[in-house]
């Protein structure tokens, strides 16, 4: 298992060619689409990162996902079938995410996959399971947008309902200078070319832009050129582990702009410190939200799961992996059937009147979830205070307008 992601391997997921998807005829199976034994256990593909650098990510979502399968199970199932998770470790790594993708689809012919922690592991294996596997594949990641792929669904949070009312909050603020910063793959990049994109709409200005390896743990230099841009807001995606040391060293560094991010919430802000005091972020759900059902769900969570109680939060995707398994459940029931085509077909309407977080739906068409969205600030006591609702907000994605 690889132990840290290295820049060449992100480079070649990040392009349209992936070398890793080019492996052994295996890769080239399609599972089985025959109806399941009456009363028979239908296996649900968990693929989420139990090692390497993204592996306080995965455990948090392998809890995830068995409450939520024994939640159902608790209720009967899935047209009469109970629910088995079938846990696949990524590993970090693309080449270690395709391998257990396939290993999902071809050998235990799980009836549908989710999961993924990082955009280059979803690009890795979405051909694996959804285009030649034809097995449905959700997606449950707040992530940088344009994935349309057949049998591929989204259950996060796209640039339009998170990058754009963060930055119209700060220049709403009166915030004209904005630094850039993030880790060197797929998703910081695209997520800042949108924070980009509005920046200059909304008549501010870019004064810096600089990208780092993923592994990176010293940030003084990033720091230096951060504080010496003197920016009215940094607007940064450094993803873990480097996401704590380079806030705290522009912190202490003296910065006094606005930080601002599309990672913040109570899993990352006790990782922060003191120094998560006043972040800024636009989020799908956040502890504090007056909503009783996920109080609730949260609670219960929390009590089954002490290994991962606190790590319900959006930054781990939680809520997303939750609702995933959900929205699937829906649309197997709509359609009546396991068949990947039909489930497939029924998942462009479904929705849930309770989540975590709020209601959620799909926007026909889309392939992604209208979402509730709240504004909130980070306290450096690990807390998160919520701003404001911003109500629920559809996505502009696929057959959407991409504005």
């Amino acid at each position: 298992m690889n132990k840290t992601i290295r820049r060449k391997n992100l480079l070649k997921v990040s392009g349209i060619a992936v070398g890793v998807l080019a492996l052994s005829s295996t890769l080239l199976v399609a599972p089985s689409q025959a109806a399941p034994a009456t009363g028979s256990p239908i296996k649900v593909g968990v693929l989420t990162d139990m090692t390497g650098a993204f592996a306080i990510v995965g455990k948090s979502n392998k809890a995830v996902a068995q409450f939520t399968i024994d939640e159902i199970n608790k209720s009967g199932g899935v047209l009469g079938h109970k629910l088995v998770m079938d846990l696949a470790d990524g590993g970090s790594a693309p080449d270690v995410a395709t391998q257990a993708a396939s290993r999902l689809v071809n050998q235990d012919h799980v009836s549908m996959v989710v999961g993924g922690v990082a955009s280059f592991t979803r690009v890795a294996v979405r051909g694996v399971i959804a285009t030649r596997g034809k097995t449905l594949y959700v997606w449950p990641a707040s992530y940088e947008g344009n994935e349309c792929t057949n049998n591929v669904w989204n259950t996060g949070s796209a640039p339009n309902q998170q990058v754009d009312p963060t930055v119209k909050y700060l220049l709403a603020q009166g915030k004209k200078t904005f630094f850039l910063a993030g880790s060197d793959y797929l998703y910081p990049r695209n997520i800042l070319a949108r924070v980009r994109q509005d920046v200059l709409a909304g008549g501010g200005s870019i004064v810096g832009e600089e990208y780092v390896p993923l592994d990176m743990t010293d940030a003084s230099n990033l720091t230096s050129k951060v504080v010496a841009a003197n920016a009215d807001a940094l607007f940064e995606v450094v993803v873990l582990p480097g996401t704590a040391p380079f806030i705290k060293g522009v912190v202490d560094a003296g910065y006094k702009g606005t930080i601002a991010g599309t990672l913040f919430d109570e899993g990352i802000n006790p990782l922060i410190g003191t120094e998560a005091q006043g972040l800024i972020g636009v989020q799908d759900y956040y502890g504090p939200i007056k909503d009783a059902f996920s109080q609730s769900e949260v609670a219960k969570f929390n009590a089954q799961h002490p290994e991962a109680k606190g790590l319900f939060t959006s930054t781990f995707n939680a809520p997303a992996w939750y609702r995933s398994i959900y929205l699937w459940k829906a649309a197997v029931e709509k359609a009546g059937s396991f068949d990947t085509a039909k489930v497939n077909k029924a998942m462009d309407s479904v929705s849930l009147s309770k989540s975590i977080g709020g209601p959620v739906g799909f926007a026909p068409g889309t392939k992604h979830l209208k979402l509730s969205m709240y504004l909130g600030q980070s306290n450096g006591d690990g807390s998160e205070t919520v701003l404001k609702s911003l109500g629920q907000i559809s996505p502009y994605q696929c057959s959407a307008a991409t504005n």
